[in-house]
């Protein structure tokens, strides 16, 4: 039996698994939060039915003991019927989720069970009483409770279903009393003509008489106070489904330019601020070999190996506190320092760096096991001013990085392949690292090289190389 403790987890979407890791699939914001006010009305209903089962057990031994088990015994059946009729609709609830009718047919028999103790003959009103009089007393207001009640499924449908169908028993049980022979049909302020004030005084005041002025003010009420329920139900669940859509957004926007990023988007009026000048790191990383790849793949397996070497460089972006600027075909740039610098940058940006060789050795070997062929790649680093600001048209606008700085990164990304490794860092950078206080391991195995010209820029620029193996 499924009951409201079920995983929560069941009802998330899975995570891909095999090598090349396609796009996340996620169900909607609708479906994760209908999905979770399934669980709660579960939880709730099963909170509700246990009370229920408490009142009643009191309730029967308040009658047993004040009137006798004997006495008492049709008071005490159709009270035990009421707790029945909750487990029953609990236990089909949680074996039948998708049943949906299962709450509308049971508030059904919860109505006519409290209509049936609160207006059948000689019950709540001395027996020698003509039947009529039941309502002249105040028992419908035992509905209102239970109708409040009907608010913790969630649904607006079934709040407003409670409403009505509390107006139809309750109606139900005027038109018995209404066909009983000696009743008196009509209202006391639409008398015959001609009738005096004291003549339909006595017509309101005959045992016998029912009250319709009465009966509509009483549906009237409880449609009108079951609607306002059913609205704010409604808006509650609106809400819900609007700040799971913003979460939904926020985390969209996270995995395109980082948690740090999306959070400073999210909470600030003017989050990347004036155009400025700042330093900043730059990476560049680039797959090797991608044409020739290319020209043997076909158009599904080109794009399913981008999405596999972009996302493994991604998560090594992010997990390093750097922001992705762009995907550039089959490489990318990051910047670690922005929108706004910190204590650590160059390290987190050489960091980075060796996260990502190592995840792309990894794959790699996950690569030639199902006998497919390495993926090589070249990341080039550099550290330095660069001008910071929001660029594009007045519907759109995208976050640049943009100075002789990133120009260099680009450089030094393409200068791998000449000097066959896969790691080149600008000397800057590891100037920079020095200032930051870099622990050692961190730049182990960096070579200095001799100044080098690098292509569209004047003069020469001192390298460092990963040496490896």
């Amino acid at each position: 039996m499924r009951d409201c403790h079920d995983d929560p987890t069941t009802l998330a979407p899975r995570r891909q698994s095999g090598g090349e890791r396609g796009p996340r699939t996620t169900a909607t914001p609708k479906a994760f939060v209908d999905a979770a006010f399934e669980r709660e009305e579960l939880t709730a209903l099963y909170r509700i039915t246990w009370a229920r089962v408490a009142l009643v057990a009191a309730i029967v031994l308040w009658i047993s003991t004040n009137y006798g088990p004997m006495e008492a015994w049709d008071s005490v059946l159709l009270t035990s019927l009421f707790g029945v009729v909750g487990l029953v609709q609990y236990r089909l609830t949680a074996r039948h989720r998708d049943w949906r009718w299962i709450p509308y047919l049971f508030v059904v028999l919860d109505w006519a069970l409290l209509a049936l103790i609160l207006l059948a003959p000689g019950r709540t009103y001395p027996a020698e009483w003509p039947w009529p009089m039941v309502l002249r007393l105040t028992n419908f207001l035992y509905f209102f409770p239970f109708i409040a009640l009907a608010a913790l499924t969630y649904s607006p449908g079934a709040m407003l279903w409670a409403g009505i169908a509390a107006c139809l028993t309750w109606s139900a049980g005027t038109l018995v009393i209404l066909g009983q022979p000696g009743s008196i049909t009509g209202t006391w302020r639409t008398g015959a003509t001609g009738e005096t004030d004291a003549a339909l005084l006595d017509l309101y005041l005959n045992p016998r008489f029912v009250d319709l002025d009465a009966w509509a003010v009483t549906v009237f009420t409880t449609l009108l106070v079951s609607g306002i329920l059913s609205l704010a139900v409604r808006r509650s669940r609106q809400l819900v489904y609007e700040q799971a859509a913003a979460a939904r957004a926020r985390t969209n926007l996270a995995r395109y330019v980082g948690p740090r990023l999306a959070d400073t988007l999210a909470e600030a009026d003017e989050p990347m601020g004036a155009v400025r000048r700042q330093d900043v790191a730059v990476l560049f990383a680039d797959m090797r070999g991608f044409t020739a790849l290319a020209e043997r793949r076909s158009p599904e397996e080109i794009i399913g190996l981008l999405r596999a070497f972009h996302g493994r460089m991604a998560e090594a972006v992010f997990a390093h506190g750097g922001t992705l600027d762009k995907f550039i075909g089959d490489g990318l740039m990051a910047t670690f320092g922005t929108p706004t610098p910190g204590p650590s940058d160059a390290n987190d940006a050489l960091a980075c760096a060796r996260a990502m060789l190592r995840d792309l050795d990894g794959w790699n070997a996950e690569r030639r096991a199902r006998g497919e062929a390495p993926i090589g790649a070249g990341i080039g680093l550099h550290h330095g001013p660069a001008v910071l600001g929001d660029i594009g048209g007045a519907e759109r606008f995208e976050f640049a990085v943009v100075g002789d700085t990133v120009n260099v990164a680009s450089r030094l990304e393409r200068l791998t392949r000449e000097l066959d490794c896969r790691l080149v860092v600008g000397d800057a950078l590891v100037r920079q690292l020095r200032a930051e206080g870099a622990a050692p391991d961190l730049a182990a195995g960096l070579v200095h090289l001799e100044p080098r010209a690098l292509r569209g820029r004047g003069g020469r620029t001192g390298i460092w190389v990963l040496k490896e193996g």
